[in-house]
């Protein structure tokens, strides 16, 4: 069985909220505030599993709509049932965008720490008692970003934040032990406007390789989305700012309006439009596998107000750990986020760690158990199985 426990209980209303059928554990949000929240420590036993990753949603007053095309058109209510979403096609204005979808297979050779963050969808500061002034801008008055680096948004009663990422960290809990991302929607900027016309204002879809970009004035917009290798940061969303963006790549608009949205978090991050008829963008996904392109050198991050919080190396290599039978879906999946883990078999004989090589089978035994008795019965018995 999986061990797993809070990371810190002391979070407000925070208490384990894990559903388990038979070999499925699904691992859903555990915090009162979709902010402020903590992970779940997971001692992985030797064993083969599937995870599941959904994204949280961004903020919106409107809703959360499933992937929106930029002819308005979405995906399939099939798609989103094939992948167990929970979201509906919405034709309205300024709905914010839908967090992705990824899964992967990975064979873990010895017992795995790892950490679980369940993203924070993003939200609307419904009790904003300031609009469309400067003071607006003042930090205090931010509405937060989801939990898990969901970027935030100026004083406003309808402006969205951005969802948080969900990601499973192994060994060590910070964004470089990442090793699978489920990226997270953008932030709407209001309750106004026409569908596909003026002030629609809808967030970006999260997930993907290629996250979603947003809608200005109902027209899509791709200058600025996040991939496997760029995006506003690495682990954190942008918040909506007076005078733009505070990254060289980002956009930089002036506008005292602020009904502006947070972007989404996730492998790395959306962008912020910093734009009151605009939305903001989502977060991509990404996963360590054969395919993965790890960025190479220092990988700088940020927090959602571009001030440093790390640069250093991608910890990993795909010697380490590799997923296999990875499938991406972008935007099927509103509220917080979601982790489903699906042991397939654990590991019969986890005191022997088997190498092939030059096609001879060699078992290197712990605690100095008998190799002769072991190989006579265990040995043969797992290479059946396997």
């Amino acid at each position: 069985m999986l061990k797993y426990k809070l990371a810190n209980v002391s979070k407000l209303g925070a208490q384990i909220n894990v559903t388990i059928d038979v070999d499925r554990y699904i691992f859903d949000y555990p915090c009162s505030s979709s902010s402020d929240c903590t992970d779940y420590e997971v001692t992985f036993p030797p064993g083969l599993y599937k995870f599941e990753l959904y994204g949280s949603s961004g903020g919106s007053k409107n809703g959360i709509t499933s992937y929106r095309f930029p002819n308005g058109n979405c995906i399939s209510a099939d798609i989103v049932n094939q992948f167990h979403g929970n979201t509906q096609c919405r034709s309205e204005s300024s709905v914010g965008g839908s967090g992705g979808y990824i899964s992967g297979i990975i064979l873990l050779r010895k017992s795995t720490p790892s950490y679980v963050t369940i993203g924070g969808k993003g939200s609307i500061n419904k009790d904003a008692t300031c609009a469309n002034e400067i003071s607006c801008f003042e930090r205090s008055l931010y509405s937060q970003g989801g939990y898990g680096g969901g970027g935030s948004t100026p004083s406003h009663p309808t402006a969205g934040s951005g969802g948080g990422q969900t990601a499973v960290k192994f060994i060590e809990n910070d964004l470089w032990h990442r090793v699978i991302v489920a990226g997270s929607g953008g932030g709407a900027d209001n309750n106004y406007g026409d569908f596909r016309g003026y002030d629609d204002g809808s967030g970006g879809s999260g997930g993907g390789l290629i996250a979603q970009g947003w809608f200005e004035n109902g027209v899509y917009k791709n200058d600025y989305l996040a991939n496997s290798t760029f995006g506003f940061s690495f682990g954190y969303g942008e918040a909506a700012q007076l005078f733009g963006s505070k990254n060289d790549n980002g956009v930089h608009k002036y506008s005292l309006f602020s009904d502006k949205s947070g972007s989404g978090s996730g492998w790395f991050e959306g962008f912020a439009s910093h734009d009151p008829d605009s939305g903001s963008g989502g977060g991509s996904s990404w996963a360590l596998s054969k395919d993965a392109f790890i960025p190479p050198g220092k990988i700088n991050a940020t927090d959602d107000f571009f001030t440093s919080i790390g640069s250093r190396e991608y910890e990993f290599s795909k010697a380490d750990f590799l997923f296999t039978n990875v499938i991406h879906q972008a935007g099927i999946w509103e509220g917080n986020g979601r982790v489903i883990i699906t042991v397939l078999q654990y590991e019969k004989c986890p005191t022997i760690n088997y190498l092939f090589n030059l096609n001879l089978l060699h078992a290197k035994i712990s605690h100095n158990v008998n190799l002769s008795i072991l190989l006579s019965w265990e040995v043969s018995q797992f290479l059946q199985k396997n």
